[in-house]
């Protein structure tokens, strides 16, 4: 046993007070007084032994009740089985305030994060009055720092629900961390906890929370990419329950422009997704604001969907080709879909071409190594290259090209009239989705020669018979290359007058389709991209806005688009309006990560087993209340603490002194 105090022992000596007073007591004689001398004896036998006891009795609870008085101020206690290698001076509180927090606890009616607000603030009461506090959470990217207990349990009233982030031991120092989390398996990572001084010490403290049931929109995607003001459109949205029972009747309504569009009710498996698809129109608007939202109960951040509807521009098509071969102009230009554009060889706009989704090859007999190198950097930033062959072997410079996209792809020199069948088109191949409206694999296919092949495609298209391929696709980063094998003249193919031939040019060029604005991102995106206006240098700078809050993010303008990163402390997911010169320019949706949505977390014994015992100044704590976490910090560190047993004997004995006196 140790002492705060020591110094307060010296008071013992007061125990000879109520010693010497008793002596000098027991030295005064006592006259009494008796009516009848027969009762002298027996009357000083009986009252000298019970005078005896009782001064005895009072003596001792003086004695004991002054020794433990001077024992409580000296505060003895017992101490702690950890060396305390961390500086009691600095303690830091980190709480994890993300939208999980929203779940109930396991034991109480009160949020997680409510919960671990009034537990952390039990905590902080632990440490002497000299002690620095930093709170941290999940909007902290400096610690908030405080003198007083008073001032540090004051901030963590304040704190409020913030989207999740990584780093809670940025700028760890010395001294006690108390991290309170739900700690989700989506979320939690011990390498967070690896960069912790040897002298500091991490107290993992998990909080229960009453089930891991959630029902949240994962996934939002338009059946048709191309959005049509006035047009009938499908949306389909993946719902996910996390849950391990049935969620029936799960209200999901459709909101656009603030209004309330469409609606339904699903029946939501457990632990998997289910789709909904919704039919609605878009309004005559550049651009419209819309909203998915289903009804979940207690965690709600992940009920709304954020999403942006912008009608297509079109798909910008620039046709390269020589003089005679087939004139695909009318077949574009009968669907306004499609922004058609045609050039010969020797008089091309490249800046046209590179502000196109698809460049069309056509029947080229030179390929000259500048269109080569235009055509493999549009390839590189996305855009979608068709090559249709010239006849015969008259095709200089197309290795020039392959090799550049890397396509193992060479000229052959059949005879015209040497056309081969088609075979009909695989009825699973993505690519022939809603081309046919009843699919017939005895169909009539066209023929065709070949002065192409290739090998190796991401996917064939069409095939002839013998399995070569005719029409294939290649991946290629960003972007995609089409080759086909014959030219779309009549002497080498049957195509070009085939019902098939307006779909495949139809379809490719729909693939190539870049998509300028996305329906939404999230908000852990690193980059977002939106086309702009070209502005002149030192115009001003863009500006994402939310109802008052203004955010300014790291921005560059590069080729006609905006590239900027989602500053850190922009955390709500919702629809902002990115304007300059606080003029508008654009709205773009932002939605949380839906990792923050599974609600699965990891056991005191899951997160010991993952930490080891590799990390000796890491403690993780069981379940419990803070008190039950403050008696174990306590006895390790801080040993235990007698004194207010001591009190409590001292008062026990001040009381037996009343007693006795009073009584006896």
């Amino acid at each position: 046993m140790s002492f705060l105090y020591p110094s307060f022992l010296l008071a013992l000596l007061a125990t000879a007070i109520p010693v010497i007073l008793h002596l000098v007591q027991l030295r005064r004689a006592k006259r009494v007084q008796f009516s009848n001398v027969r009762f002298i004896q027996a009357s000083q036998e009986v009252t000298a032994s019970q005078r005896k006891l009782k001064q005895l009795l009072i003596l001792l609870c003086r004695i004991l009740f002054l020794i433990f008085l001077v024992l409580a101020f000296a505060q003895p206690f017992i101490p702690g089985s950890v060396t305390n290698q961390a500086s009691d001076n600095e303690v830091t509180i980190i709480v994890d305030n993300s939208y999980s927090m929203q779940n109930l606890h396991a034991d109480q009616d009160l949020s997680l994060l409510a919960y671990t607000i009034d537990k952390a603030r039990s905590v902080i009461g632990m440490f002497p009055p000299a002690t620095v506090y930093n709170v941290l959470d999940n909007s902290s990217y400096t610690s908030n720092r405080f003198a007083s207990a008073a001032d540090a349990a004051d901030n963590l009233n304040h704190l409020d629900f913030k989207a999740s982030s990584s780093g809670s031991l940025r700028g760890a120092g010395a001294g006690h961390f108390f991290w309170f989390s739900d700690f989700q398996k989506n979320q939690f990572n011990p390498s967070d906890i690896n960069t912790l001084p040897e002298k500091a010490q991490l107290h993992l403290i998990p909080i229960a929370s009453a089930g891991t049931s959630n029902i949240f929109i994962d996934t939002v995607y338009l059946e048709d990419a191309f959005v049509r003001s006035g047009s009938e459109s499908v949306l389909h949205a993946q719902i996910y329950n996390s849950g391990r029972e049935v969620a029936e009747d799960v209200p999901v309504k459709l909101l656009i422009n603030s209004q309330q569009v469409a609606a339904m009710s699903l029946d939501l498996q457990p632990q998997q997704a289910t789709t909904a698809t919704i039919k609605f129109r878009v309004g005559t608007g550049d651009l419209n604001l819309a909203a998915l939202v289903v009804e979940d109960y207690p965690v709600e951040f992940d009920n709304t969907y954020y999403f942006t509807l912008t009608p297509s521009r079109g798909v910008r098509i620039v046709e390269i080709a020589d003089k005679d071969v087939v004139d695909l102009k009318e077949l574009y230009e009968k669907e306004p879909l499609f922004k058609y554009t045609r050039f010969n060889p020797e008089n091309v706009d490249y800046a046209l071409v590179g502000n196109s989704d698809v460049l069309l090859l056509n029947g080229l007999r030179e390929f000259n190594s500048g269109l080569a190198t235009t055509a493999t950097n549009f390839v590189k930033d996305g855009g979608t290259v068709i090559v249709v062959p010239a006849p015969g072997t008259e095709m200089n410079g197309y290795d020039i090209f392959f090799n550049q996209v890397t396509i193992a792809a060479r000229t052959v020199n059949p005879a015209a009239s040497n056309k081969t069948e088609l075979l009909a088109p695989a009825s699973d191949n993505p690519f022939f989705s809603g081309i046919f409206a009843t699919y017939d694999k005895k169909m009539q296919m066209p023929s065709a020669a070949r002065t192409l092949q290739w090998a190796r495609a991401s996917d064939d298209i069409l095939k002839y018979r013998g399995n070569s391929p005719f029409l294939s696709r290649f991946e290629r980063g960003k972007g995609q290359v089409y080759l086909m094998a014959a030219p779309l003249q009549e002497d080498y193919t049957t195509l070009v007058n085939h019902a098939l031939l307006l779909p495949l040019m139809y379809k490719m060029a729909i693939t190539g389709y870049r998509q300028e604005h996305p329906l939404a991102y999230t908000l852990t995106t690193e980059t977002v991209r939106v086309p702009v206006a070209q502005t002149t240098k030192g115009e001003g700078i863009y500006k994402l806005q939310k109802d008052s809050v203004i955010y300014i993010p790291e921005q560059q303008i590069r080729g006609g688009s905006l590239y900027f990163t989602i500053p850190p402390d922009m955390s709500e997911a919702g629809i902002y309006s990115l304007t300059l010169q606080e003029k508008p320019v654009s709205s773009i949706a932002f939605n949380y990560d839906n990792r923050e949505s599974y609600l699965e977390q990891y056991t005191p014994e899951e997160l010991r087993s993952m930490i080891g015992n590799d990390l000796p100044n890491v403690h993780v704590y069981d379940y419990g209340d803070a008190f039950s976490v403050k008696n174990e910090f306590e006895k390790k560190y801080f040993g235990v603490k007698l004194w207010k047993y001591c009190l409590i004997l001292c008062l026990f004995f001040l009381m037996a002194e009343i007693a006795l006196i009073r009584f006896l």
